[in-house]
């Protein structure tokens, strides 16, 4: 059914459908293949804690919820915390240390900055956190990028020209907050307009979307 011109259409706050954390939804190019290899390398280590850190959309999630499916697959059960970033309490964050030693478990920390702001001045913990293996997830090449564009509609249900990638290859910013920024924005503008996914409408979005949207 169309729309009525007459009538707006409102863009509920929605959360968009969860993407599947595994390793065959995995995008992998250069930029992020030395990563995996690193987690790969850990599960069979006898290394007690991974940290996994980097930029937003950059990753994170998907390979701790990768790493705990697979171990639990494998019979280990691994502690795991993403956005460690946002715990309010370092304390806290040094307990589930003492938790898994006691449990002789391993632990496994996600999140973005590093182990010096997670700290947040805790020395035992800043300690703790760069005695840790470690993950830096990189910024994605254009190869990449493409992917998880094209993966970032797929997830949301969207069907989108060819074009619209490779418009917005040219014009964002190459990282993975301005690609999350820019499907988010044109699903909504589409929506809110009743309007198909085309050429007019990303670049609606690419020229209003701002520095902040980019690096959020």
């Amino acid at each position: 059914m169309t729309a009525s011109p007459h009538v707006r259409q409102i863009v509920l706050d929605l959360p968009a459908l969860a993407p599947r954390m595994t390793r065959a939804a995995l995008v992998v190019s250069a930029s992020n293949a030395g990563a995996i290899e690193m987690l790969d390398a850990w599960k069979v280590s006898d290394e007690a804690a991974l940290v996994i850190c980097g930029p937003n959309g950059s990753g994170k999630t998907h390979l701790l919820q990768m790493l705990t499916r697979e171990a639990a697959a494998a019979g280990e059960e691994i502690i795991a915390v993403d956005d460690i970033h946002l715990a309010a309490e370092p304390g806290d964050i040094l307990a589930l240390f003492e938790r898994a030693r006691g449990e002789s478990r391993r632990i496994v920390f996600a999140g973005r900055g590093g182990p010096s702001d997670w700290a947040n001045g805790l020395k035992d913990l800043e300690t703790r956190l760069n005695a840790a293996a470690r993950i830096s997830m990189q910024e994605p090449d254009e190869a990449l990028l493409r992917a998880v564009i094209l993966k970032l509609f797929r997830d949301r249900q969207l069907k989108a020209a060819p074009t619209i990638v490779e418009f917005a290859l040219r014009r964002l910013p190459k990282t993975f907050a301005a690609a999350q920024a820019f499907v988010g924005a044109l699903d909504a503008a589409s929506i809110e307009k009743a309007a198909p996914i085309g050429l007019k409408l990303a670049r609606e979005v690419v020229a209003n979307l701002s520095e902040e949207a980019w690096s959020a």
